[in-house]
C-alpha cells in the first residue's frame, strides 16, 4: 500500500460521506426553515430524517473503514489508530463539503428567507408554549433569541465551513471509537 492510494481513497470516501451528508443536511434546512409543513410536521420529518441519516452516516464510516482494512497489507495490519485516523480524516472532509454545500443552500435560497424561517419557527414555538399555558414573562427568551437571530449577518464561507469542520470531527469521533476497535486487525507474521 503506498500513500496515494491512502490518500487516494481518503479523498474518495470523504466525498461520498460528504455528498450524502450535504444533501441530509440541505434537507433537514429545508424542512425546518423554508417548508410549509405545521411544527410539529416539520419537527418529525426532521428528526425521522435526521435518524435515518446517522445510521447511513455510520453505516459509511464502517463500509469505508473495512474496505480499507482490506486493502492494508495483512503483513502489515490495520492497527486502531490506523482505523481511527481513516476515519477521522474522511468525516473532517465530509465536514467540509457539508460546510459548502449549506453555504451554497442558504446563499441561493437567500439569508434573509433563512432568517425569517427561524423566526416563523420560534413563534410558532412561542405560541405554542403560550397555548399550554405557560406565562409570556417566562418565554422572554425566546424573544431574546428572536432579536439574536434578527441582527445576525450571514456567516462567511470559512466560518462555515469551520463549524462544519469541527462538528464532523466530534460526530465522526465518538462511533470511530468503537468502529476502529471492531474493525482493526493485527498484523499477520
Amino acid at each position: 500500500m503506498n500513500s496515494k492510494d491512502f490518500w487516494y481513497d481518503v479523498l474518495r470516501s470523504g466525498a461520498i460521506l460528504g455528498i450524502v451528508m450535504a444533501l441530509s443536511h440541505i434537507f433537514e434546512r429545508y424542512i425546518l426553515v423554508y417548508s410549509d409543513l405545521s411544527l410539529g410536521n416539520a419537527v418529525l420529518v426532521y428528526f425521522g430524517e435526521w435518524l435515518l441519516s446517522y445510521i447511513l452516516f455510520v453505516w459509511l464510516l464502517v463500509r469505508f473503514t473495512r474496505r480499507r482494512r482490506e486493502a492494508t497489507d495483512p503483513q502489515l495490519g490495520f492497527s486502531y489508530s490506523s482505523a481511527l485516523s481513516y476515519i477521522l480524516l474522511i468525516s473532517m472532509l465530509g465536514g467540509i463539503i457539508v460546510g459548502v454545500g449549506d453555504t451554497l443552500f442558504i446563499s441561493a435560497m437567500g439569508y434573509d428567507a433563512y432568517i425569517v424561517g427561524n423566526v416563523e419557527r420560534l413563534e410558532q414555538l412561542k405560541e405554542m408554549y403560550l397555548g399550554m399555558g405557560i406565562g409570556a414573562g417566562e418565554l422572554a427568551i425566546f424573544d431574546e433569541m428572536i432579536h439574536v437571530i434578527r441582527s445576525a449577518v450571514q456567516p462567511t464561507m470559512l466560518q462555515s465551513l469551520f463549524s462544519s469542520f469541527s462538528h464532523y470531527i466530534l460526530v465522526g469521533g465518538i462511533p470511530g471509537l468503537i468502529i476502529a476497535a471492531a474493525i482493526k486487525r493485527p498484523a499477520v507474521n
